[in-house]
């Protein structure tokens, strides 16, 4: 049973864009906190795979009211920024932490929880090993919803 359930569709992503926004979405999926996210090529919500100017790795926006059920979002991963500060150029890490991690914030997680746990949220995870939910970020979903 799900406790949170929408779809995305994608954006600007090649195959290796939308493979890895699938694999996104399944490190939510099977994080065992009841979260449902499905692909559907109509969906309000969009995950964007580009080559934006900005410095960010990804960007999470959103529109409308939460508690109205209201909300429109958009995730933005930053293929060139991802690319050029990655120190394995053929890993996919990175770009699988990215979208994993503003995927994060549809599920109401905050940037840089005050936790001494590993966490998905934190900027300043390792971006090579940390690319899924960790035991913080699971419990934390589980308390919100």
């Amino acid at each position: 049973m799900y406790t949170t359930k929408f779809s995305v569709r994608y954006v600007g992503a090649n195959s290796t864009m939308s493979s890895l926004f699938d694999q996104s979405r399944g490190n939510w999926n099977s994080a065992g906190v009841g979260a449902g996210i499905s692909k559907n090529l109509s969906s309000a919500h969009a995950m964007r795979a580009g080559s934006y100017t900005n410095e960010w790795y990804g960007l999470y926006s959103s529109t409308g009211n939460r508690a109205l059920k209201t909300t429109k979002f958009n995730v933005y991963v930053n293929t060139r920024t991802l690319y050029r500060d990655m120190p394995n150029k053929v890993s996919t890490t990175w770009y699988l932490s990215t979208g994993t991690h503003e995927l994060g914030h549809a599920l109401s997680l905050a940037d840089n929880p005050s936790t001494s746990s590993a966490s998905l949220m934190k900027h300043s995870r390792n971006r090579s090993t940390i690319y899924k939910p960790q035991t913080y970020d699971k419990n934390e979903v589980k308390r919100i919803y």
